[in-house]
């Protein structure tokens, strides 16, 4: 399965780091994604579906299918996610924990 974000902004009307927007235009009689769009800043002209899913996506959406309005992988294909670096994991940890205490309430 696809992860499908319902936005590309945090719930502060920040972007998201990692996704972008995916805009179907056309699909193939087998499902295959034919033309699409991508990026944060896309603004679809016309006619098609548009997805927010994680950026690493678009490198491998020959590997995805959109068939019944939705995103999924295809058959004997396998999508291969990123792999982080250790400076990365430390860094989304930080900025974790920066996020918990900006919401926490002021003493």
């Amino acid at each position: 399965m696809v992860k499908v974000y319902n936005s590309i902004k945090d719930e502060h009307g920040n972007l998201i780091a990692g996704v972008t927007k995916l805009f179907i235009i056309s699909t193939q009689s087998d499902h295959t994604i034919g033309k699409f769009i991508s990026g944060i800043a896309c603004v679809p002209e016309g006619n098609g579906t548009m997805f927010i899913v994680d950026e690493w996506i678009i490198n491998q959406v020959d590997k995805v299918q959109f068939k019944d309005g939705a995103l999924s992988v295809k058959d004997g294909e396998e999508l291969i996610p990123p792999v982080k670096t250790e400076k990365e994991l430390q860094r989304e940890a930080l900025l974790k924990q920066i996020a918990e205490l900006d919401s926490q309430p002021s003493e």
